[in-house]
């Protein structure tokens, strides 16, 4: 088995067969109103969610089983959806329950995929692989009735692991978000940190240490999950704790799904969210644009306004896609600053190499203890 496998993950591949043995996001809850359909595409399949009246989400097939129709144009009706083309209707189970102008016996033959559904921290959850899905893991500190919960879903233009390689990259923080406005005043990221990084029950815990003698802890969650405390953009909530999931769409695309715990509740809370979620909507529509013309050396990330809601994602973006669509990291020499890099190319590897010859793999386990820390200001 070859590491480079690890940027496939259609049907069928070694790390698509392994991402489908865990719970991975498939949309944000807020944008599945009730009678909501929405078309989705992850791990290389296309699919449909909807929620039904219940305000239960469903994930099926994404296309008719009579002529191929995409159901995401169809309509809700119950618990069910309505093909858009000739009004076949499904249940969440993928079963056909009505087939207008054809006998109930053919319906009852047939049945498109369906899968395991959970809404969970504002995220809709599926399983997609085979047999029984494991519990979804439980974080207690996004469900404190002491915040709100800032949820969005972020499309990047990249393989999804140039970005969970960056969550085991403390080095580029002082470098690529350098123009952040709460960096030159975040003692922090000023100076060479020191790293050590050990294997958890839950993936990675990365402890870094910083030359004034402050230090931060954060953990990265098997397969594809990072817990921080994390900068945002916004002159009073400077910094909440944050996970993330960095979900594949195709091999050159994933989204950054991430659900940050924001210290406001009430009214507060929903106003400055509402607003963020805005603010995050103008600027999803221009950023793949922003970063081609960066890389291309059309525009300098100088030129860009550093108080965009994203601005730190666009840093990243930068950083990550210019590593190629997908990173060629045969050409690459890490050093000791990378050696959580290292790890966790190391635990993925090993967990592949189970995988496809047949041996246990490892169940990682989340711990409410496993909280990132960030010093006080």
């Amino acid at each position: 088995m070859e590491f480079s496998e690890v940027v496939h993950t259609g049907p069928g591949t070694l790390a698509g067969r392994y991402l489908r043995m865990f719970w991975q996001p498939v949309c944000c809850a807020y944008e599945l109103a009730s009678g909501r359909t929405l078309p989705v595409r992850i791990l290389g399949e296309d699919f449909t969610v909807y929620r039904g009246d219940s305000g239960i989400p469903h994930l099926v097939g994404p296309r008719c089983a009579h002529r191929g129709t995409q159901l995401s144009v169809g309509s809700v009706e119950g618990e069910c959806i309505r093909c858009f083309y000739h009004g076949w209707k499904y249940d969440g189970s993928g079963q056909c329950v009505e087939q207008p102008a054809e006998g109930q016996s053919f319906a009852e033959k047939v049945r498109i995929p369906s899968y395991r559904v959970q809404e969970y921290i504002g995220l809709v959850f599926a399983y997609l692989g085979e047999g029984e899905p494991p519990p979804l893991p439980r974080y207690p500190r996004f469900e404190s009735a002491d915040i709100s919960l800032d949820v969005a879903g972020l499309k990047r233009i990249c393989n999804y692991f140039n970005n969970i390689d960056n969550s085991l990259d403390s080095v580029h923080v002082r470098f690529v978000h350098q123009r952040h406005r709460d960096s030159v005043d975040d003692h922090v990221v000023l100076g060479d940190p020191v790293i050590s990084v050990e294997e958890s029950d839950w993936g990675v815990k990365r402890y870094v240490q910083y030359p004034d003698g402050k230090d931060v802890t954060f953990f990265f969650g098997m397969p594809n999950i990072n817990f921080i405390n994390g900068q945002v953009v916004d002159p009073v909530i400077k910094r909440a704790n944050v996970i993330v999931f960095k979900v594949p769409v195709d091999d050159e695309n994933h989204i950054h799904f991430e659900v940050r715990a924001i210290p406001l509740t009430g009214e507060r809370g929903r106003a400055w969210i509402e607003e963020r979620r805005e603010l995050r909507t103008q600027a999803e529509r221009d950023r793949p644009e922003l970063v081609r013309a960066i890389i291309s050396g059309k525009l300098r990330l100088s030129d860009v306004d550093p108080n965009r809601v994203d601005f730190v994602m666009l840093e990243d973006e930068v950083a990550q896609t210019g590593q190629g669509a997908i990173a060629v990291r045969s050409n690459e020499h890490l050093g000791r600053s990378d050696r959580g890099v290292f790890l966790l190319r190391k635990i993925w590897e090993r967990e592949l190499r189970n995988l496809a010859e047949g041996r246990p793999l490892k169940q990682w386990t989340y711990r409410p203890d496993m909280v990132p820390t960030y010093p006080s200001m």
